[in-house]
Formats: structure tokens, sequence, C-alpha cells
């Protein structure tokens, strides 16, 4: 007993040394609470990354399109991406008993990942690119579990170096669950033979625009008691990206000609500038939007400043 009050003594003063040192403020009066340990650290992550990517990976337009296969530049966006989504819902979760937490961190990751092909009648893409569900498994666990470490992490994740960068990971899967989910949703309308095609569309545009909103954003109404919350007003970034970005892929592949990988990385530098620009890109798509409402009169009042949002 005396050795495990002293091995328990010894553990709570080595997480307590390491949430101290990355809670030291860099600068006076700026509020903010990350270390100057972190802060190195971030940096040293982040230049190993680019790096590593600039020297290793097969080109810009691969990485960019989710489709590099020959280095390890597919695994560092997968994992970037499922570590960034469990660090963005670690508050929320906090708490919950281990299998309500793992669920919700894998909904927030790819829950329009299993919605938009259920809509078609396919497998869910988690399902069926299995590493994909034991990637956000770990990156719970890393982000929960860890004791000190995944403080360490925590604080690491909150520099704004390394905000960019995983914003940049974040940006790049969520495209490819757009367009995986646009793209299946053509294939399977194509080969659907229960019904005649239509007559007037040859082109399947609804299925796939679905789809692919669907997989950008369907996670925001799971589980099912959020019901139609998230788009019950056009002020949300990620609900617009889902639906511009599809509708801009299908203008570029089914109409001008556009090739797919091309049409896709260029959906996918849309999504990651908004996403790291958020001013200019309210400011472009603010008085765009307003012009459209008011041309086509689907909304007669204005578009509120601030959204109300319901806590749980």
């Amino acid at each position: 007993q005396a050795r495990s009050r002293t091995a328990l003594a010894h553990s709570r003063h080595t997480a307590h040394l390491c949430r101290k040192v990355c809670s030291e403020t860099t600068m006076a009066g700026n509020g903010t609470s990350v270390g100057s340990a972190a802060r190195l650290g971030a940096f040293a992550l982040s230049a190993a990354l680019v790096s590593y990517l600039a020297t290793c990976s097969t080109g810009l337009k691969p990485f960019l399109t989710f489709t590099d296969r020959k280095s390890w530049a597919w695994e560092l966006t997968a994992f970037g991406y499922f570590l960034k989504i469990a660090q963005d819902n670690r508050e929320k979760v906090a708490g919950f008993y281990w299998a309500k937490a793992v669920t919700a961190t894998g909904i927030a990751a790819f829950g329009g990942g299993f919605l938009a092909p259920l809509i078609v009648a396919r497998t869910p893409v988690p399902l069926m690119e299995e590493t994909f569900l034991w990637m956000v498994v770990v990156s719970w666990y890393i982000v929960h579990n860890l004791g000190p470490w995944s403080d360490v992490l925590s604080d690491l994740m909150k520099v704004e170096v390394s905000k960019q960068i995983f914003t940049v990971f974040f940006g790049i899967f969520k495209t490819q669950q757009i367009v995986g989910g646009l793209e299946l949703a053509a294939k399977a309308v194509a080969a659907g033979n229960m019904l005649p095609h239509s007559a007037y569309v040859p082109t399947a545009l609804a299925a796939p625009w679905l789809c692919g909103f669907v997989g950008g954003c369907g996670g925001a109404s799971l589980p099912f008691t959020n019901g139609l919350a998230p788009i019950e007003e056009d002020k949300v970034w990620n609900i617009r990206a889902a639906f511009l970005a599809p509708l801009a892929y299908l203008i570029m592949t089914r109409f001008c000609g556009v090739e797919m990988l091309t049409a896709k990385m260029t959906i996918c530098v849309f999504r990651i500038l908004g996403d790291l620009f958020p001013g200019p890109r309210d400011s472009m798509l603010g008085p765009m939007t307003a012009a459209l409402y008011k041309g086509t009169n689907v909304r007669s009042t204005p578009l509120p400043t601030v959204v109300p949002v319901k806590k749980a």
C-alpha cells in the first residue's frame, strides 16, 4: 500500500509538472494559455510534417486529392483529420462513458460517410476502408486517455501553426467525403435497373448532389434528435461548403469537361481557404447570398447577424 501511495503521488506530481510546462503563457497580457514549450513543439511538429510532405509526397495534386499512396501522405492526412476531430470534441465528450465518447467522436468524424452511402443502398465508407474506423478509435484514445501527454497534445494543437496544418488535413478529408459520396451516388444511379432512368435528365444530378452534401455535413444531424437544426439558418460555413462544393464539382465535371481530380483539387482548395480565412470568406459570400435571396425572393427576412445556438 505504501508503494502504491508513493507511485500515485509520483504520477500526480509528473502530471502537474507537464501541465505546468504547457500552460506557461508566451506573452504577458495576450490572454493565451499555450506555453512556450508547446509553441516550440508545435513549430517542430509542423516543420517535420511540411518537410516530409514536401520531399516525399508525389506532388501537390495527389496530396490535395487524397490519392497519394506511394508515401505516407494518405495516412498522415487521415490520422491528422481524426486527431483534429477528437481534439475539437474533447470538451464536449469529457465525462462521457467511454463507449458514448468514442461513438460521439466517430459521428463527428464521419457521420456523413455513413449516411451518404446508405441513401443509395451502399456500404458506408468506414466499413469499407476499415483503417478509418480504427484511426478514429486510436485518435480518441490518444486525446483522452494518455494522462498528461493528452494535455501536451492538446496544447500543441492549440498553437496557431498547428491549427493551420490540421485545418489543411481537415479540408482534404472533408473534400474526400464530399466527392466520394457524390461519385458513389452517381455510379449507383447509373447501375440501377429496377426503374427506368429519367427521360428528361440524362445525367444524374439530384442524387449525387444530395449524397455529396450529406457526405460533407451529414454528421451535424446525428444523433437524429438534432433533426434539421443544422440547416435552419444559412450562416454555418460547414453547411455552406457542403452545399456549394458538390454543386461546383458537378458543374465542372458534368458540363465543363474538367477532369475529376482537377475539379476535386479545386473544391478542396476552396474549402481549405474558407477555413483558414473566415473573414474574407464571409465578406465574399455574404453579399452574394444576400443578392441571391433578394433576387429569388426565397427569403423575405434578412440573414441574422448571430445564429442562436441551443445548449444541450
